[in-house]
């Protein structure tokens, strides 16, 4: 199965309150929940020097959320088949989804920037397809 890669299936605005004293933005597993996936693990990615890039690979059967909750930074998912998108992520109430199987490369940090991670299963190294080669081959 080819992945769908449409911004608009990517994309998920969360429940965000604000007042007075600030906006709290919310993700939680429940019925109203954003994600398509329930959460299992949880990451951040901090100090990326200027220049670096994050990512670059795809998970066997993991589905990622990445969400900026500082700065700003451009992830690209690429699909296998022809598609591919590239997002610019810079508000904590906005999150992308990276489905399974999804090849994905986060570049383009600001100082600062931090990359929160919603992730649907815990670490797992036999689940990472870590070369475009063995990703590509993998998707035939």
């Amino acid at each position: 199965m080819t992945p769908n890669l449409q911004p608009d299936t990517l994309t998920i605005d969360f429940d965000c309150f604000r007042d007075a004293r600030g906006v709290m933005t919310v993700e939680q597993n429940s019925e109203s929940s954003r994600l398509p996936f329930r959460v299992d693990r949880v990451f951040w990615i901090t100090d990326v020097p200027q220049g670096a890039k994050r990512g670059n690979h795809a998970h066997r059967t993991c589905y990622e959320a990445l969400v900026c909750v500082h700065g700003s930074f451009r992830v690209k998912v690429d699909n296998g088949c022809g598609l591919s998108v590239t997002a610019l992520l810079d508000s904590p109430q906005k999150g992308l989804v990276v489905p399974p199987m999804v090849w994905c490369e986060l570049f383009d940090f600001t100082p600062g920037a931090v990359c929160l991670c919603m992730a649907s299963g815990g670490y797992d190294k036999d689940g990472y397809l870590e070369t475009r080669e063995e990703w590509l081959e993998a998707l035939r």
